[in-house]
């Protein structure tokens, strides 16, 4: 595992939000040092892709405001322009990974 994707999952607990306004995947501070990060997703609709939808669910990720746990980070890491890429996609795969897990889709 990744320093950076084993010092995110152990300083902050994502926590999957449905609500009116579409599906949120919170990055909560285990201690509440800084403010919530949040990761905004959308159900996919079926014309939005050429490509067959096979499960009734599935997201896209369609906005998201990290800066509080990116300064976390950045504290700890000193991190760079080129680690951005990686950074994203680590808070990505772990957003996707919880929101499948919330409905079931991945055990």
């Amino acid at each position: 595992m990744d320093p950076i994707e084993k010092f995110l999952k152990e300083q902050f607990t994502p926590k999957v939000i449905e609500d009116k306004m579409g599906i949120k995947c919170l990055f909560q501070h285990k201690d509440k040092l800084v403010d919530d990060g949040v990761v905004f997703f959308e159900f996919a609709k079926k014309s939005w892709s050429k490509k067959p939808i096979l499960s009734n669910r599935q997201f896209v990720i369609v906005d998201a405001d990290m800066s509080d746990v990116l300064q976390f980070l950045n504290s700890y890491y000193n991190l760079t322009e080129e680690d951005y890429s990686k950074v994203r996609k680590i808070i990505v795969d772990m957003g996707v990974d919880h929101v499948e897990k919330f409905f079931g889709h991945k055990d």
